[in-house]
Parts: C-alpha cells; sequence; structure tokens
C-alpha cells in the first residue's frame, strides 16, 4: 500500500487526477474491507496521514472542508455546497489551486456526491407532486442545512405550499436560509435532533416530513425515537422520508481515510427496521426505495 500512495502521489504531482484517485480509492476500500475498525483508524494515521499525498489531497477544496470541519461536525451544509456547486462555496473555489480544482471536480463527481445530488432532486420531485394537488400541503425539513431544495421548488415560488418549516441544530445556516428566502414564509427554526425528539410535536401537523442526511450520523436508538416523533405529526395520508447511505458504497475508504468523514451506512432492511416500533393500526403502508445510482437508500412511511 504505501507503494500506491508514493505512486498515486507522483501521478498527483504531475497532474494526472484520474490515474491517481482511481486506483487509490479502490485500495483503500479493499484496505477498509480487510481490517477491523480500530485496526482501519490506527492505519489511516499511521499511514495516510502522515504521508506525503495527504497534504496533496488537501488542496481540494471539499476535503479540506471535510478534513478541519470549520463548524465543528462533520457534512456540515456548507461541505454539501461543494457537492451542490453552489455559488456560497465559489470564493474557496477559486482560491484553491489549479490542481486543487481538478480534485474538486473529480472528487464531487464520485458516488457519495451524486447520490446527494439525486437525494435532492427526488426530494425536490416529492414536494411539487404535494404542491400540486388541490390543498396547499405543510412541509417540513429536519436538519435542513441551507435548504438548497428551496430554489428548485416552484410550488414555493408560486406559493402552494400553505407552510414550510426548515430545522437545523447550526445557527450559521439558518441564518443564510433566513437571508436567501425572506418574504418567502419559510419558517427557520433552531432545533437539534434531540431537541426535535422530546418537543417536535409543538411545531403541529404536516403532510411531508423528511430527513435528508441527519439518519447518516443518528444510533439506531435516536433513529427510530426521531421516527416516532415524525410520524406523530403527520396529517392522515402524510409521508416521512428519510435517507440514508447504505453499506458498500464505493467511496467510504476515501471519505473515512482522507475526508475524515464517516457515516452510519444501513441497509434497506435496516431502515425498514427502524420503523418497527410504529403501530401498525396507524401505517397506511412503509417502502424502501432508492437513488438512481443504488448507493443511498429512503425509508417512507405514510400515516393511515
Amino acid at each position: 500500500m504505501r507503494d500506491l500512495l508514493d505512486e498515486s502521489a507522483a501521478h498527483l504531482r504531475q497532474g494526472r487526477v484520474d490515474d491517481a484517485l482511481g486506483p487509490l480509492a479502490v485500495a483503500l476500500e479493499a484496505k477498509r474491507s480487510a481490517l477491523g475498525p480500530e485496526e482501519w483508524r490506527h492505519w489511516i494515521h499511521k499511514e495516510v496521514r502522515q504521508h506525503p499525498i495527504y497534504p496533496i489531497l488537501l488542496e481540494d477544496p471539499f476535503v479540506r472542508h471535510s478534513a478541519t470541519r470549520p463548524r465543528g461536525y462533520p457534512g456540515d451544509a456548507e461541505l454539501l455546497d461543494y457537492v451542490y456547486r453552489s455559488e456560497n462555496v465559489r470564493a474557496n473555489v477559486d482560491r484553491a489551486t489549479p490542481l486543487g480544482r481538478r480534485l474538486l471536480a473529480y472528487s464531487t463527481a464520485t458516488a457519495a456526491p451524486a447520490a446527494v445530488r439525486h437525494r435532492l432532486s427526488l426530494t425536490v420531485s416529492e414536494i411539487e407532486r404535494l404542491g400540486g394537488r388541490e390543498g396547499r400541503p405543510h412541509v417540513l425539513s429536519i436538519a435542513c442545512g441551507h435548504l438548497r431544495e428551496a430554489a428548485l421548488l416552484k410550488s414555493l415560488r408560486n406559493h402552494r405550499l400553505e407552510r414550510f418549516v426548515a430545522l437545523d441544530q447550526d445557527p450559521r445556516s439558518l441564518d443564510l436560509v433566513r437571508r436567501e428566502w425572506s418574504g418567502s414564509g419559510i419558517e427557520a427554526i433552531e432545533c437539534s435532533a434531540m431537541q426535535f425528539t422530546r418537543q417536535g410535536r409543538a411545531l403541529g401537523k404536516f403532510d411531508f416530513i423528511y430527513a435528508l442526511g441527519l439518519y447518516d450520523y443518528l444510533s439506531d436508538k435516536a433513529a427510530q425515537r426521531l421516527l416516532a416523533t415524525a410520524f406523530d405529526m403527520l396529517h392522515p395520508g402524510g409521508k416521512v422520508w428519510i435517507a440514508n447511505f447504505i453499506d458498500g458504497i464505493p467511496a467510504a475508504g476515501y471519505m473515512e481515510a482522507v475526508m475524515d468523514w464517516w457515516l452510519i451506512y444501513r441497509s434497506a432492511e435496516n431502515l425498514e427496521q427502524l420503523a418497527g416500533p410504529l403501530q401498525p393500526s396507524k401505517v397506511a403502508s412503509r417502502r424502501t426505495f432508492f437513488e438512481p445510482a443504488g448507493n443511498l437508500a429512503f425509508l417512507e412511511v405514510v400515516r393511515a
């Protein structure tokens, strides 16, 4: 593995990004699969973080943001802005080295970022479908981040939604939402996952509740409690969506070793099990489905 790291670093110094990152990602994933969790973490710190390739990889502003966690926690809204290619991070991209920008183009085109963009598109389509029906639906986003779906919603611009509530634990994310969507009717409320579980029912009833990135960081117990709260907050016929990256996503080794981005992965069956404690008589239907590339799963539960 040390030889491959040396070779990948040499490729990067010569600007050959594809030759470096493709084999590196495959090798890291194989190493991750071969080692136990603690042994894998130890190997990362000894072999990857101490190798000359690591500062080269950090020239990618997306990777550097993930590895340095400027907001103090993983997977923050600004990190996802690199995935969404938002103008919000344009200045950071422009300040990157030429190699850093090439690395960014490569890294944000891989499986995990692509799944995040598909996740957003599917959610936008669902909200638009609801907004096109008679009546004006109530929508709740849990852990909304910068609420990038809002810019894609005609139903929001055309006032076909009765209520749109956006929750997040990060006041900086909510400040951006308020700044960009003042006058739109969006209610941006500071609220952590734990606070939502305890107090969320006070927000009222909704037709669609969704959590796109939160479940990648929740234990099973916390995930079940949050789902139960969200389900209790649905109108009859309303639905909740939760999304989660699945086991075996090919980017996991690179994400953990280089980006210090650690997720809780779940299979579709694991997601189904989170709905197990819900009262069966109140559940009209439940199903799992995948984003187009199959790297991220959704659980949908509809209230009777």
